[in-house]
Order: C-alpha cells, then sequence, then structure tokens
C-alpha cells in the first residue's frame, strides 16, 4: 500500500503540468481562431470566457487521456533514471506489479471520462454551437474612424472629418442612404450626434445644418435638394446586440449514447442508403465517447514499460513520446472514423482498432520490461551514433 501510494503520487505532478500545457495549447489555438470571428463585433468579456469555459469541457476530455501518458512515461522514467526501479526489481518486485495501482487509477480516471463524455460534454457542445451561432450573426459595433467609410450602418454609408469616440459626436459628415432600393440619397451635414439604442435596436442620427440630395424617380432627370437645420434619422440595426439562443437541433455530438440510439432506431425503420450512412455515423460517436477514455488505460499499458525501460524521466523527453503514441492514436481514429462513415468497416471496430493496436504494443513493451533493462535496440542505435561520431571528427581531423 505505502508503495502504490508512492507511485501514484510521482504520477500527480507531471499528470497536472501536462493536462495544463496542452489545455493551454489548444485554448491558445482556439483564440487565434476567435480573434477573426470576433474583431470589432463589441463581444462582452463574460461571452468570451463563456466560450473559452465551453470549449474547455472537449479539450478536457481529449487532453486527459495523453496526460495519462505523460505522467507514466515521467514518473517511471524518474524512478528508472534514480536507480528505483533497479532496486524494486531487486526485491522481486516486477513492473506489472508497479503498474497495478496506476492501472486502477487509470480506470477510475476512464470511467470519470466516460460519464463525462456521455452526460455532460453533449450539452456543453450543444451551449458552444447556439453560442457561436449567436456570436456570428452579431453584426460589428458602431466604430467610426476619422475620415474613413464606416460600414457597420446596414444600408449605410458614413464619412465623418471628425469623430468623438466617447461621445458619439461626428463633424463633417456624409452619408449614403441606400436603403431605398435603385435610389441613392447623399446626406452631408456640419455636424451630428450617433448613438445606438438597444432597446430598440435602433441607430439615432442627429444631424445639424445640412443638406439631402437624392434623385426623383417621377422625372428622369429629376433633383430634389433640401437643406435643414436639423434632422434625426432612426435607422433598423438588428444583429448589433448579441441574442442569446436557447434551443436547436442537436447534432451527433450534442446527444448521449442513449439518445443516439434512440435516432439509430428510428433511422433502422426508415431504412435506405442515406439513413444507413446517417446509422454509422450515430454508431461511430457512441463507440467514440467510451473509447477515447478507454485510451486512458492503454496508455497506462504503453507509458509504464516505456518509461522503465527509456531511464530518463524529463516531462521533455515523456511529452515528445506521448506526442508521438498520441498522434499514432489519433491518425488511427480519424482514418477509422472515415471508413465507418462511408460503410467499409464496422463503426466498433474502427472505433477500438486504435486502442487495440497500441494495447498490444503496450503488453509486447511490458514483457520487454520484465526481461531487460533499456529499449529495444537502444545501445546498438546508440553504439553507431558513436561511431558516426567519430568516424566525422577522424576526417574533420584528418582534413585540417
Amino acid at each position: 500500500m505505502i508503495l502504490a501510494r508512492y507511485i501514484l503520487r510521482e504520477h500527480v505532478a507531471p499528470f497536472l503540468f501536462g493536462l495544463s500545457l496542452i489545455a493551454l495549447i489548444f485554448t491558445m489555438n482556439l483564440l487565434f481562431q476567435m480573434l477573426g470571428r470576433i474583431a470589432g463585433k463589441g463581444i462582452p468579456l463574460g461571452v468570451v470566457l463563456e466560450y473559452f469555459a465551453l470549449n474547455l469541457a472537449w479539450i478536457i476530455a481529449l487532453a486527459v487521456p495523453m496526460s495519462v501518458l505523460i505522467a507514466c512515461l515521467s514518473a517511471f522514467g524518474r524512478l528508472s533514471a534514480d536507480g528505483e526501479i533497479t532496486a524494486l526489481r531487486a526485491t522481486g518486485i516486477s513492473p506489472t506489479r508497479l503498474m497495478r495501482p496506476v492501472l486502477w487509477a487509470s480506470l477510475v480516471v476512464a470511467i470519470g471520462i466516460g460519464l463525462f463524455n456521455n452526460l455532460l460534454l453533449p450539452d456543453l457542445n450543444h451551449r458552444n454551437k447556439l453560442l457561436m451561432i449567436d456570436i456570428s450573426r452579431k453584426k460589428p459595433t458602431l466604430n467610426i474612424e476619422p475620415s474613413i467609410y464606416a460600414f457597420a450602418i446596414p444600408k449605410y454609408v458614413l464619412l465623418a472629418g471628425e469623430v468623438d469616440q466617447s461621445t458619439g459626436s461626428l463633424k463633417q459628415v456624409t452619408i449614403y442612404d441606400e436603403h431605398q432600393a435603385g435610389q441613392r440619397s447623399t446626406i452631408v451635414s456640419r455636424s451630428g450626434q450617433i448613438k445606438f439604442v438597444p432597446e430598440e435596436e435602433k441607430i439615432l442620427l442627429t444631424l445639424y445644418d445640412g443638406e439631402i440630395h437624392q434623385p426623383l424617380n417621377r422625372e428622369p432627370n429629376g433633383y430634389e435638394w433640401t437643406d435643414f437645420d436639423s434632422a434625426l434619422f432612426r435607422v433598423p440595426a438588428p444583429g448589433m446586440l448579441l441574442k442569446r439562443g436557447t434551443s436547436g437541433y442537436r447534432g451527433d455530438r450534442e446527444l448521449s449514447a442513449g439518445e443516439m440510439l434512440g435516432r439509430v432506431r428510428e433511422l433502422e425503420m426508415k431504412g435506405g442508403p442515406h439513413n444507413q450512412r446517417r446509422i454509422a455515423a450515430f454508431l461511430v460517436e457512441i463507440h467514440k465517447k467510451f473509447s477515447i477514455p478507454a485510451a486512458c488505460l492503454v496508455f497506462v499499458l504503453l507509458g509504464t514499460p516505456l518509461g522503465i525501460m527509456a531511464h530518463k524521466g524529463g516531462l521533455g523527453v515523456s511529452g515528445g513520446i506521448s506526442l508521438l503514441f498520441f498522434t499514432i492514436y489519433w491518425a488511427f481514429l480519424a482514418a477509422g472514423e472515415d471508413l465507418a462513415d462511408r460503410g467499409l468497416v464496422s463503426p466498433a471496430a474502427a472505433m477500438w482498432s486504435p486502442n487495440v493496436f497500441l494495447a498490444v504494443i503496450g503488453v509486447w513493451l511490458l514483457w520487454m520490461a520484465k526481461r531487460r533493462t533499456s529499449l529495444p535496440a537502444v545501445g546498438w542505435v546508440g553504439e553507431r551514433l558513436r561511431r558516426l561520431l567519430r568516424f566525422q571528427e577522424g576526417r574533420s581531423s584528418a582534413g585540417g
């Protein structure tokens, strides 16, 4: 029990570090993607934070299995590098016994992530989709720059020589009014005031000392010129206020396994090739909800022997090896999903084959770890590299 607690304690710090690092990388990628979508739209800070919080849900679901692999490689690599694994094996403790508490802990983590993926993540994904739809519908805010044409007001183009952003005061104003099809009016004024009224979703534009120039439809070359001391224009501006949706159609990643099975039964009753493809897509998503959490167990099988035989516990080495295996895992998963959606393989085989493939490699490495203290061929490769370096140094000396 003492040994189990000690081994698990060695895993906590690298697991949390790996989880934080992976989440940060994904979040930074989201940040750069979102900048283009929200630039100039005046999205409240609370909505932006909600967007990242909702996306953090699927990030955690993906990052946890990879963090388990990082933790195993780092913890067992550190124990091996410091000679503790050698001392433990000298007392008759096998790598399988060392792995046992980590395997049980990863089982608990896998069950938790599986429940999260099935019960909570679908609702969070749905809320995230609705939020992105709402953000995409929101029009840019009234950001008017001096001497630059502004297109924020629907069917109006506004140009102001001077702008006071704090008060909304304008000077030397020119407006091209295109709200009537086929008839374009031009409004010029010495000064004005612009204000957005959220309650009415309208822009109030008050102009002073100006003129309105517009053609007359009833006469081919008719033209009308109107002077005014002050004029108030109430311009509808729908979409400038962020409206939050509460419901909508749910896709496969926004449904629990039970809800998707219900959809599958409905589609099976209808029949047809198109519905068969939709059935395959639902079944793929059902299996994926549980195959990704199960990868936590697979990565323990991989990480334990790799860490023991690598003799290196640095997070850099652990992260590099983890990235390699997670890339292989994700490539298998993506390819399997594509094949299953096209009906070439069964959804179960497509989503579980990466786990089976890497588990077989893990069992083989565990078998190797019981019989040797280093990774296969590492010594041979290292010796060849040393010989190559000595050969290059000899050539350089001869050339000099």
